[in-house]
């Protein structure tokens, strides 16, 4: 492979890229693989640090609902999976109360969007639903910008809209979490590339495109370029729209798709502890024996928190998305861990002292601020519903995208990455 001009060349070693990968080689193309970065996974990262008693994953953590894309390989692979109960609890004036059918009630506003005729945002939505209550409205902004890190005044009604689709079958609405660490996926994924017809080459990020029908010539900044017959490129939403990648000729129509999605924020923090602070509290007690999952306090800074239940470890992750986040990343590192105590120790009615007293080790990663990704994950703005779908469609048999901001289904999702490779490779190999 080393004499001769590859087949493909795959841009991103994350889940999309890594699944082109698999997908090409088994085919029998010859592909290589470009990374920026000195690792692979992408927006999965999971650390093994020692003295912590789970892996810390400062990316993707959860599998929502029965995504085959992922599940089915970890089942392959061996990797330990849960399924989370749907504990939630929510903070309000009269202390912590159960959310019931968390996920259906968010369904039942989702039906009532359009799908057609003019769009609008999900604010113009909520305001001119008159009669639904002002809880139903708050727990719909609530997990536009917790769930999807988005903006209410930006993001599609049409984009979200479920209406006219079948009910959810049982397990749809379902948490599952890789006990065993997500990176045991991107481990898989590397080891079902074929070694003969592929490679992966780190710290060679791609700057430049030149390409015409049947040919590619990519840049990684030095003076050489890399030709191959087809190119496949992986890299986040927000990285192509602020220009990461130069192409020559720009493909107009996949810039105008790219107007349409937005990047969306997250703060993440993860806290470990000497002991499990929540044991014994009001939230404790409310939950039950089974155990604090996800609590919510949507006036918060940190409005979602969640723990590493069922194991019996004493971590827990802070959540902003949206707003929240946009607010907790103008701070610095000091002044975000400040503001992580400060909510837990409110929510668990703690005194701040005793929360950072007992305070071992935490981290976390800014998506946004990293160059490589600008964004946590993507939405679709008013009038993008479609912009996934354009997004997806190849230019001149020779350009094609995947990754998460390109599969209009599971966008934003370890299994939407997945999914848009293997698309991108059966799109690919109809042409070679």
């Amino acid at each position: 492979m080393a004499r001769r001009i590859p087949d493909v060349i795959v841009v991103g070693a994350g889940a999309a890229g890594l699944a082109a990968a698999e997908a090409l080689t088994r085919a029998g193309a010859s592909v290589l693989v470009l990374e920026g970065q000195a690792r692979a996974g992408g927006r999965i990262w999971t650390r093994r640090i020692r003295g912590w008693p789970v892996p810390v994953e400062l990316g993707a953590e959860f599998v929502h609902g029965r995504a085959a894309q992922v599940l089915d390989l970890a089942r392959d692979a061996g990797l330990l999976v849960d399924i989370l109960p749907d504990t939630h609890l929510q903070w309000t004036e009269s202390g912590w109360k159960s959310m019931h059918d968390f996920w259906s009630q968010w369904d039942s506003v989702t039906r009532r969007m359009r799908r057609g005729g003019r769009d609008r945002s999900v604010a113009e939505f909520l305001e001119s639903r008159r009669r639904m209550s002002p809880i139903r409205k708050h727990l719909a902004t609530s997990l536009v910008e917790g769930y999807h890190a988005a903006r209410v005044d930006r993001v599609s009604e049409h984009w979200l809209s479920t209406a006219g689709d079948p009910p959810p079958e049982p397990g749809d609405e379902a948490q599952f979490r890789v006990v065993s660490g997500y990176d045991g996926v991107i481990r898989w994924l590397l080891s079902r590339i074929d070694a003969k017809l592929g490679r992966i080459r780190f710290s060679k990020a791609v700057r430049r495109i030149r390409w015409r029908t049947g040919s590619v010539s990519v840049g990684t900044g030095g003076s050489g370029e890399i030709r191959a017959r087809r190119v496949v490129v992986t890299v986040p939403a927000a990285v192509l729209r602020a220009g990461g990648i130069r192409f020559d000729p720009e493909p107009a129509a996949h810039r105008r798709a790219l107007e349409k999605i937005e990047a969306g924020h997250v703060v993440r923090i993860v806290l470990r502890f000497r002991e499990p602070l929540w044991e014994g509290t009001a939230a404790a007690r409310e939950s039950g024996p089974s155990g604090v999952y996800f609590l919510h306090r949507w006036s918060a800074p940190f409005p979602t928190w969640w723990t590493a239940a069922p194991a019996q470890v004493p971590m827990i992750v802070g959540w902003a998305g949206g707003p929240a986040a946009d607010r907790l990343r103008r701070l610095d590192r000091r002044e975000i861990l400040a503001q992580a105590i400060a909510t837990l120790a409110s929510l668990l009615d703690l005194r701040p002292a005793r929360v950072r007293k007992s305070l071992l080790g935490w981290h976390r990663h800014d998506w946004g601020a990293d160059p490589f990704f600008r964004e946590a994950y993507s939405y679709a703005g008013v009038g993008g519903a479609s912009a996934a779908d354009a997004l997806a469609r190849p230019a001149g048999e020779t350009l094609f995208f995947a990754g998460e901001a390109t599969d209009r289904e599971q966008s934003g999702t370890v299994p939407g990455a997945i999914a848009s490779g293997r698309r991108a490779a059966r799109q690919v190999l109809r042409t070679l």
